[in-house]
C-alpha cells in the first residue's frame, strides 16, 4: 500500500501535511503541481508520476489535491481509498462528482474553513468529519493521520482477513 500525497493550489508538494505524513508512515509519493492550475494538466503529472508505481494507494488529498483525488480515482484502479482535506468540491471542475462507488472515503473538513465552503462536503455525501479547524486544517494534522493509519490498516489486514 503506497501513501499518496495531492497538494493544493496554492501549496507544494512537501508542506506540512506530507511532512506528517512522511514521519508517521515513511516514504509518500507527492507529485509536483504547483503553479498548474488546470485539473487536467495536474491530473497527467499525476498520472505520469504514478506510472511505474506498483500500488494500491492509499491517496490524500488537500483542497484541489482532494479534487484532484477524486478525478484519479477515475481513471486509477490502484486507487484503494481516499482521505480527502477540505476538498475543493464546490468549484465547476466538482461537477457530476458522486459519492457513489468510491474506494473507502473519509473527508474532513473545518467548519471555519474561509475558502472551500464545509457544505460541498456535507452534500457530496461521503463520510464527513466536521472540525473546528480553518481551510489549511493545521490543527488536524493529528486527525487526518489517524484517518489514514486506520484506512491503511482496514485495507491491509481486516479486508484481507479470512471469514471467521
Amino acid at each position: 500500500m503506497q501513501l499518496v500525497f495531492l497538494h493544493g493550489l496554492e501549496t507544494g508538494p512537501h508542506g506540512s501535511k506530507y511532512q506528517a505524513l512522511k514521519a508517521m508512515f515513511g516514504e509518500v509519493i507527492s507529485p509536483d503541481c504547483e503553479g498548474v492550475f488546470d485539473p487536467q494538466q495536474r491530473l497527467t503529472i499525476i498520472r505520469d508520476t504514478l506510472r511505474d508505481q506498483p500500488g494500491p494507494f492509499l491517496v490524500v488529498g488537500s483542497s484541489a489535491g482532494g479534487l484532484m483525488a477524486l478525478l484519479l480515482q477515475q481513471v486509477e484502479p490502484r486507487v484503494a481509498a481516499l482521505v480527502l482535506c477540505a476538498p475543493a468540491l464546490h468549484t465547476e471542475h466538482a461537477d457530476g462528482l458522486s459519492a457513489e462507488g468510491l474506494p473507502p472515503t473519509i473527508i474532513i473538513h473545518g467548519r471555519q474553513d474561509d475558502v472551500v465552503p464545509i457544505a460541498s462536503s456535507r452534500r457530496f455525501g461521503a463520510p464527513l468529519i466536521e472540525v473546528d479547524d480553518g481551510h489549511r486544517l493545521n490543527a488536524s494534522i493529528v486527525l487526518m493521520l489517524k484517518q489514514v493509519f486506520e484506512l491503511k490498516c482496514r485495507l491491509l489486514y481486516l479486508d484481507a482477513a479470512p471469514a471467521q
